[in-house]
């Protein structure tokens, strides 16, 4: 059993940063803003951390985080804005404090994410409520609280809210989620913006929802709200859909339907190889352009550009193996159970040895211990030397991987530590067979 670490700081100064990269001499996070590299735990020690509460386990950069947020809210300038942090992304409780102590607002995408904002301070003034399917117990918590918006997206949804702040004596605050049929030019799984996606409302039926909107009581417009999909690495689509809701906004204003914002949504990507991608301070800096005369205040849903960088997912290699006229396969005690992108979407993620043995990259297939053949994390990787209780780590971790965990085959989530400086500290103890069982009889 792998010991576990408590609550407390581990104070790390002086030593050595572990080296992770074949042609660097210290764990980096890429910047989400480009490929310059910045320390990541600057002297936490990895191998110290995988000691004290085994692996696999998630590992976070606070400072990382930090200057993630910090960059995209400097870009905005003086325009009157907010930032929702899209908790989907990683609703660790630690990291969504930390998000939440920059001065961000929060975006839940269900009624959970909700309850997890309000424990970590956030007020329903601080949030949006997203979800392609609210369920009508979603709804009425959603109502009671007063959230700042519940972006509704259909117009059946629509009259079910309305009924239910009506019934309640209550006013809904209500932003409409157009889908302005652009392609977002990421992977068809998280493409949200084309009249073939389940989400939102085609924008050229959004003028007549807000009219009903204005006809009723118990809903208050507040504000539109668009989202084309993830991992976006170009700007352009992203810059076409504010321009839509812009244009939106000025007929809604010429009709006398007044709203309080725009709400972008979120989607900018990350560099998963480790080479270009998009700037997220461009992003908004386009968004302001396109809004500057809206008059209304502008606001985004950023996550992954958050959080993606700045994780690891720290693992040990538990067997090689290869036969004649076989593959050479790297079997990780980290698999889909950890981290689901790679099986769900075939997901590139940069997989290193924190210490390089000495030898010739060779190809192999880098796969995890599940009984599944899309447990695999990588084909034809060139990879340097390897042997069993060797520690790697995948890169970019930080967003949709912890969240999208699971217990297939009754593994035990894993622990969640936060690097801030000098020091560590575990957020989230690795799970127990006890605790999973606990809810069953």
């Amino acid at each position: 059993m792998p010991r576990q670490a408590g609550p407390e700081y581990h104070e790390t100064r002086g030593r050595p940063a572990v080296p992770s990269r074949y042609d660097r001499g210290s764990m980096t996070a890429f910047s989400p803003a480009s490929a310059d590299a910045s320390a990541f735990g600057t002297t936490a020690s990895l191998e110290q951390i995988a000691d004290r509460v085994g692996t696999p386990a998630y590992i976070y950069d606070a400072g990382a985080i930090r200057a993630a947020y910090r960059q995209l809210d400097a870009a905005f300038g003086d325009a009157p804005h907010a930032i929702h942090y899209a908790m989907k992304a990683n609703s660790s409780l630690a990291i969504v404090r930390l998000i939440r102590s920059l001065g961000s607002g929060a975006d839940a995408n269900s009624i959970g994410e909700v309850d997890v904002a309000l424990r970590c301070g956030f007020t329903p003034a601080d949030i949006v409520f997203t979800g392609v399917g609210k369920s009508a117990g979603e709804l009425e918590r959603a109502v009671a609280l007063g959230l700042l918006a519940i972006n509704v997206e259909s117009p059946g949804e629509l009259d079910r809210l309305a009924t239910l702040a009506a019934d309640r004596g209550h006013t809904a605050r209500v932003a409409l989620r157009v889908n302005p049929d652009i392609d977002a030019q990421s992977h068809p799984h998280i493409s949200t913006g084309l009249k073939s996606n389940k989400f939102g409302v085609p924008i050229d039926l959004a003028p007549a929802l807000f009219r009903e909107i204005a006809a009723r009581k118990s809903l208050k417009a507040v504000g539109i709200h668009v989202h084309i999909g993830s991992q976006i690495t170009t700007l352009d689509p992203l810059e076409r859909a504010a321009e839509a809701v812009v244009r939106l906004a000025r007929e809604l204003r010429d009709a006398g339907i007044v709203i309080e914002h725009l709400d972008f949504g979120g989607g900018v990507g990350i560099a998963y190889d480790g080479g270009a991608a998009p700037d997220p301070a461009d992003y908004v800096r386009r968004i302001v352009r396109a809004a500057r005369d809206s008059g209304l205040k502008l606001a985004i849903e950023p996550g992954r550009v958050l959080v993606g960088s700045a994780g690891v997912l720290l693992t040990r290699v538990v067997d090689v193996k290869q036969f004649p006229g076989a593959r050479r396969f790297v079997v990780l005690d980290a698999g889909m159970t950890e981290l689901m992108r790679p099986a769900l979407y075939s997901a590139f993620h940069r997989i290193e040895p924190v210490h390089p043995r000495g030898g010739n990259p060779v190809p192999v297939d880098i796969v995890g211990p599940i009984c599944e053949s899309t447990d695999t994390f990588a084909r034809d990787r060139h990879l340097p030397p390897v042997e069993v209780g060797d520690l790697m780590v995948i890169r970019d971790s930080g967003a949709y991987a912890a969240t999208m965990g699971s217990n297939y085959l009754r593994r035990p989530l894993p622990p969640e530590v936060v690097v801030d400086g000098d020091a560590w500290r575990v957020t989230r103890r690795r799970q127990t067979l006890d605790d999973m069982l606990s809810l069953e009889d």
